[in-house]
This record gives C-alpha cells, structure tokens and sequence, in this order.
C-alpha cells in the first residue's frame, strides 16, 4: 500500500514544478512502459490497476519489471487517475527518473533547437521525427513546454528517452554552438526555400536546425545570429505549415541527405 508521501510525490509529477523538485516524471501505458524498459530510462516504479494488470500485455510488463528489481504497486482506478494524464488511464503508469543533461552530454552529429514550441503535441512530434530522421539531440531554449510534460512524453511515443534533450538559454546559444562546432540554420517563412528532390546547400560539419514559436517562429535574436535561414515553399492562399510538419519536411529535405561523416560523427 503506497504511504501518503509517495501518493503526495507521484501526485505532483503533473506539474513541472514538481517533476522538478523531484526529478521524476511519468509515463503512462504499456507502450511507453516497453519503450522504457528497452532504453536507458531508470524506472522507478510501476503504478498498476487490477483491471490494468488483467490485459496479457500489461501482465507481461509488470512481470518483466520485477525480474529486474524494478518496484511496483497496485493501486486503486481513483489513486491512478489522481496521477495520470489521461481522461482514461490505462491501468499502468512508470515513474521514471529524468536524465540530467548539460551542453557536454550531446552526442556529435546534427541538432533540433526548439525556440519557445508550447504545444506539448507538437514538441512530442518533434523528438519523435528528430529521432527517426538520424538527429543526435535536441536543446529546448526558453518558453518551450518541458520535455517531461506527460503529453510530451505520450506524443514522443518513448523518443524523449533515447534523444538527448537538454535545456539552454536563449541568450548566446548560437555563439556556443558555433564554438563547439555547428552551423545554425533557422526555420523562417522568409527564408531560403529548399525545393522537394533537390539536395540542400553544402554545409561542412554539424548542423543545428531552430524552430521556433506556433505563432511568433524563431526568436528575432537567434534569426539574427543564423548562418541561413530556411523555409517551405508553399502554394496556394496557405500562409503556414503546423511547425511540427514544417520541421518534418525541412528534417527530411535537409538531414536525411547528410551521411555521418557530414554530419561530424
């Protein structure tokens, strides 16, 4: 029976301040908890109804859990939904421990900066293209949702535990990556459109894309200090994309054609 610290803990994992202060977050149904177990993610502990645990996949997680040592309880439907994020728990729901990251945990390769994204679907989609399209990592500068929002961690689909994501100031950040290696390019309606089919201006070394805000894109500051700025070209009376599709096409249209010795690997 979890002790009324523990419900008051697991609780305060659906605010950011208390994944915080606690350096937890949760991630709720058998997917994920299977996207975890097969990454580097320390689980905690594993929060389970009897109904949860009465589905074969569920069961089999739960068991898989405890043969290595990972903690779990039973809890009642109440005291899940008290937790989760969803309107209709699933019946399962890890505690994982967030991974602290600095500048010097970010593999070589290319990088997603992610300027002021306060959607948590749409940073969630961003991680997960990032990862499918081959980018190293990703830094989230001010103003963008915490990687470990539920609904972050629900829409990645299990990316933000394998992509490196840390958190950086805005101010000087192009400066720092030039320093250690990047060119910046930054995502904006004015920029250079890069056709379908055609392969994108030559860059030597790593390459960090910036995306920026739903509404206001990248920051007047980080357009400014970009090495190129770089868009979509669009047809029709359509004025812009959804910045998650945006980055999709400019990822395919830029990232997928560098082989890992362009991108510095």
């Amino acid at each position: 029976m979890p002790s009324r610290s523990q419900r008051k803990r697991w609780r305060a994992l659906g605010r950011r301040k208390g994944r915080e202060e606690h350096g937890l977050a949760v991630a709720e149904g058998p997917r994920l908890l299977e996207e975890l177990l097969a990454s580097p993610a320390r689980v905690r502990h594993v929060l389970w109804t009897r109904e949860g645990a009465g589905d074969p996949r569920s069961a089999a997680l739960l068991a898989r859990c405890r043969e290595v040592g990972i903690e779990d309880e039973e809890v009642e439907p109440a005291e899940l939904a008290e937790v989760a994020d969803t309107v209709s728990p699933q019946g399962l729901l890890a505690v994982v421990e967030i991974p602290r990251r600095g500048w010097e945990d970010l593999p070589a390769g290319d990088l997603l900066v992610l300027d002021g994204v306060q959607d948590p679907g749409n940073l969630g989609t961003l991680l997960r293209t990032a990862e499918a399209m081959g980018v190293a990592g990703a830094v989230t500068l001010e103003g963008t949702v915490d990687p470990w929002n539920p609904k972050v961690v629900r829409a990645s689909a299990g990316s933000v535990f394998r992509l490196p994501v840390v958190a950086a100031s805005r101010e000087g950040v192009a400066d720092r990556l030039r320093a250690d290696g990047w060119s910046v390019w930054a995502a904006d309606a004015g920029g250079e459109p890069l056709p379908r089919g055609q392969a994108p201006p030559a860059v030597a070394g790593r390459l960090a894309l910036v995306l920026g805000n739903e509404g206001a894109g990248v920051s007047p500051e980080l357009l400014a200090a970009a090495d190129r700025r770089v868009s979509v070209r669009l047809a029709g009376d359509v004025e812009s994309l959804n910045v998650a599709v945006a980055a999709a096409i400019l990822m395919d249209r830029i990232f997928t054609s560098r082989t890992p010795e362009a991108r510095g690997c």
